[in-house]
């Protein structure tokens, strides 16, 4: 396996973006570091960077590239030394897998769970009828069926058995559950912030 595709497995887009002192938010959203950019525009994935300003995109080694003004080759080289990732010593790649611990995929299910907890509670709250005759709000019908669902599954993260705490990672984890769930309470914060 050559070093390219080492780092690329090794260390995610995000990570390095956090190394190299670029503020990342809750939604993996940062300012675009190329371009004048007042509001967070670029979006971190896993694999990749995307800006919705100015369309910059890439993988880890072109953004590394692109803010140190790097060749592809010299951004590899840089990214292999300040991670730790030497070409001959494939151990230390897998030290550096990106692949989630257990702990850590708890704690992102956790916050996203937490985060659409709270967008449900505001909703019950304040989307609730002003008469029993009124229409129903379908946020209201929402957070009416999903609060205690929502709260299960954060109690059984806080103290459940470590089996339990797997189940309810795995089934965020089916058809990128987690993800859409992560996404939808990005854009109902947004149109939030936009309404406010």
């Amino acid at each position: 396996m050559d070093l390219f595709t080492q780092i690329k497995m090794a260390v995610s887009v995000k990570e390095a973006a956090e190394y190299y002192g670029l503020k990342v938010n809750r939604g993996s959203m940062i300012c675009c570091p190329f371009h004048a950019d007042r509001t967070p525009s670029m979006k971190l994935n896993e694999d990749y960077f995307y800006c919705f300003g100015c369309g910059a995109c890439g993988d880890v080694i072109d953004l590394t590239a692109q803010l140190f003004r790097l060749s592809p080759a010299d951004a590899t080289r840089k990214l292999a030394a300040d991670f730790g990732i030497a070409e001959q010593k494939p151990s230390v790649l897998v030290k550096l897998k990106r692949g989630k611990t257990q702990v850590e995929s708890e704690r992102h299910c956790f916050r996203v769970l937490r985060d659409y907890f709270g967008i449900l509670q505001d909703w019950k709250d304040h989307c609730a009828p002003q008469s029993p005759e009124g229409p129903i709000d379908p946020r209201y019908v929402e957070a009416c069926h999903m609060l205690e669902r929502i709260g299960n599954m954060l109690d059984i993260l806080i103290s459940g058995t470590p089996n339990d705490r797997a189940e309810v990672v795995a089934d965020l984890q089916k058809d990128d559950r987690l993800g859409l769930m992560e996404e939808r309470n990005r854009q109902i914060r947004e149109v939030a912030y936009e309404q406010s």
